[in-house]
Formats: C-alpha cells, structure tokens, sequence
C-alpha cells in the first residue's frame, strides 16, 4: 500500500493547494500505469493492493520497446503543452504553442527513470530527489553516456527546430510571434515543485480514476 498521510517526517504544514491552478502534466510511464488499470478494469481484475499493481505496470513499462512507448510519450507530449498553455493563462501570460520545448538535460533523463525504478518504495518525493542526485553523481562516465547521448540527441533535435521555429516568425517578429508573446518556459526546479504539489496523490489516482483513450 502507499505510504499514509503524515508519514516520513511530514510534520511540516503543507501549503494549501489552488484550486484554480492547472494539474501538471502527466508523464509517459503513468499514461501507461492508466491504461493498464484500464485493461485490468475490462478484464474483471480491477487492481485491490495499489502497490503490487503499480510494480507489475513497472515491470512492464521497462520491457516495452521504444516504439510500444511512443504512443503513451505522444500523449504525454500534448498533455505537457496543454499544461504549459494553461499555467501561462494562469500566470496572466500568453503563450507561443508553436516554440519548441527545450530538451532534457541528462541528469533529468537519469531522473525520469530513477523515478519508475523507484515507484512504491513509500520514499518522501523530496527524499527520492536526493538519493538521485546522489546516485547521479556516483555513476561512472560509462554509465552517463547513454544518458548523455540522449540528451545530445534531443538538443540537435530542439536547434533543429528553434531554427525552422525562427524562419517562420516565431522569435523575429513576424506573424506568428504577434499572435502571442512569447513566454520563456519554465525552469526545470520549478517543474519539480510543482510535482512536489501533487506527487503524493498521483499514483493512486491514475490507478483507480483516470479515464485514458485506447492507444
């Protein structure tokens, strides 16, 4: 089971939530955890004990092949524009749609995987950044490089299309910019407190709530 409210040196008052403030974005790997409950759901097999639910999807997540992920990563990839097109009306900012999303350093692609290696350990959200950061720095360069790779890979990629995002007026002036103002996105700390809002209840929700389309 998840680990209880109050638990883990959680002694601190935590900050009341707005309401009005747009829900974070949903990662590939829970996009996939939802549609597993779905097909548990249809199977008469509804998950009961969150946990050992959660590591079979896992377990799973880590076996599929790239293109088995693609899917849940498009969805994930226009729930995190939507997310960024709302936090900037809720900011009082406008937003370009059309700007390129910087690229993931290494350490945060580490990160994205240290998480689902970590799922239902009951570690404190805070706690678990921590320990990544403790085992990113203890890897090997050996163990850097696929990371590294991925990260450069992902950064031509982002040039390639803030080059083709510039031709068109998107940070000159022309059309597209004037069609909004162009809001610089958000540092990745602040995508971590945001997290920090609402890690505690988000496995349990997209295991037992969250409706997900058939990919």
């Amino acid at each position: 089971m998840g680990r209880p409210k109050g638990s883990l040196g959680k002694n601190s008052k935590k900050k009341v939530k707005d309401v009005n403030k747009p829900k974070r974005a949903t990662s590939a790997y829970f996009f996939f955890l939802a549609q597993c409950r779905k097909e548990a759901a249809k199977a008469g097999k509804a998950p009961t004990k969150i946990a050992e639910f959660t590591k079979e999807a896992s377990e799973k997540w880590k076996a599929l092949s790239a293109d088995k992920k693609k899917p849940f990563e498009a969805a994930a990839a226009d729930d995190k524009r939507r997310y960024e097109t709302e936090m900037a009306v809720y900011k009082g900012k406008s937003v370009d749609p059309n700007k390129p999303k910087r690229p993931p350093t290494a350490y945060f692609l580490f990160l994205a995987d240290y998480r689902i290696r970590m799922a239902n350990k009951g570690i404190e959200h805070k706690e678990l950044l921590k320990m990544a950061g403790e085992e990113w720095r203890s890897l090997s360069n050996e163990d850097k490089k696929p990371y590294e790779k991925k990260a450069l890979e992902e950064s031509k990629k982002y040039e390639s299309a803030m080059t083709e995002y510039r031709k068109t007026g998107g940070a000159s002036g022309g059309p597209a910019a004037k069609k909004a103002k162009v809001v610089e996105e958000e540092e990745d700390d602040d995508d971590e407190e945001d997290e920090d809002d609402d890690e505690d209840d988000d496995e349990l929700n997209l295991v037992t709530q969250v409706p997900v389309n058939t990919f």
